[in-house]
């Protein structure tokens, strides 16, 4: 395998025998990037664009959900650009997964617009406005929108999108007006809704939304998901995503 540099970790993520190279310290995926990978729609012959990939972990995982799949993840970030391609070849999925170092608002440039089937993004969730970036680069760029901001994000979506093709998004709940009308402004109607609970008596703070290009009207909420049963302790769902049981 490709050497690990000094500041990096090889973290199972306990799905396929999947392993992921990550900084130790600087940006880390969160359980956030496992959510929206299991909610998106994935089908056999998917061509897919994870925009604002990061270490790689949502191609990682879109690669087990169907048969005969194209993914391209795209980092701007140079460093963990080439940190998730060497993730990529430890885990044998280069002619499944590619990794592209570029800017996602000039990507329609760099590779072909209106083919793709399905677009993810866990974009940074605060604007510069919310908060205080952090002073590590890889943690603000992940958190903060340094780069691009949510309308870059679903106008690039829209772009590499074919007709009827999906876009599947994780965001604050606080964001929620934001991206519907930024969604039914770039025609990608919202079809599929679910709100994340870190507990069943407790608000929701995170969404999640699947979107179809050029599609009626035909919105449904799905049941809630709920992160855990008590502190420390994951819901049945998600465990079942690891192949666990409830102890």
């Amino acid at each position: 395998m490709d050497q690990l540099k000094p500041d990096e970790t090889l973290d199972d993520l306990l799905i396929n025998d999947l392993k992921l190279i990550q900084k130790d310290r600087g940006f880390r995926f969160t359980l956030d990037a496992i959510l929206l990978a299991h909610f998106a729609t994935v089908k056999n012959k998917d061509r897919i664009v994870d925009l604002g990939t990061g270490t790689g972990v949502i191609p990682l995982i879109l690669s087990t959900r169907a048969d005969n799949l194209r993914i391209y993840g795209v980092e701007i970030q140079e460093e963990i650009a080439e940190m998730a391609s060497r993730s990529v070849r430890l885990n044998d999925l280069e002619d499944t997964i590619s990794i592209l170092n570029d800017d996602i608002r000039k990507l329609h440039h760099t590779i072909e617009g209106g083919v793709y089937t399905l677009v993810t993004a866990n974009p940074p969730y605060w604007t510069l406005n919310e908060g205080k970036p952090s002073v590590l680069q890889t943690r603000a760029f992940a958190r903060h929108e340094l780069n691009c901001v949510l309308e870059d994000v679903v106008a690039t979506a829209s772009k590499l999108l074919n007709y009827q093709g999906r876009f599947a998004l994780i965001h604050r709940t606080e964001r929620l007006c934001d991206i519907l009308s930024l969604m039914r402004q770039y025609r990608l109607e919202p079809r599929r809704m679910r709100f994340i609970h870190p507990f069943a008596e407790k608000g929701a703070q995170h969404v999640l939304i699947e979107a179809r290009k050029n599609a009626p009207k035909d919105l449904k909420i799905l049941p809630p998901l709920i992160v855990y049963e008590q502190p420390g302790k994951y819901s049945k769902e998600v465990l079942k995503w690891y192949g666990k049981e409830e102890d």
